[in-house]
C-alpha cells in the first residue's frame, strides 16, 4: 500500500528571487526560506478553496504566528515576495 504524501522536501524554482521555496507533502505545503531559515508557510487548498499563509517572522518564541488567506498559491506567494522585498529594502 502506497502513501498519500511523500514527506521529503524539494526545492522549487525561485525565478531569480532571493527567497528559497521548499515544496513539501506533494505540494500541499510551500515553505519560504531566506538564508535557509523558514519564515513563512503556505498550505492548501483547504476545503473552502483558499490557501493559508502563516508567517513565522518573529524571533520571539512566545509570539503567535500571523495567518492570512488567499484564493490561490500564486497570490499567497506574491504576498510573501512583496513583504520580503519591503523588509529587504528597509534593512
Amino acid at each position: 500500500m502506497g502513501s498519500i504524501f511523500s514527506f521529503g522536501s524539494r526545492k522549487a524554482d525561485t525565478n531569480g528571487s532571493f527567497i528559497g521555496w521548499e515544496i513539501r507533502y506533494d505540494g500541499v505545503l510551500s515553505v519560504a526560506l531566506i538564508d535557509d531559515v523558514p519564515f513563512a508557510g503556505i498550505s492548501g487548498p483547504w476545503p473552502d478553496g483558499n490557501y493559508a499563509l502563516t508567517w513565522w517572522s518573529s524571533r520571539d518564541a512566545d509570539a503567535q504566528p500571523t495567518l492570512e488567506f488567499y484564493p490561490s498559491m500564486d497570490d499567497a506567494r506574491q504576498r510573501v515576495e512583496d513583504v520580503a522585498g519591503q523588509v529587504a529594502r528597509a534593512a
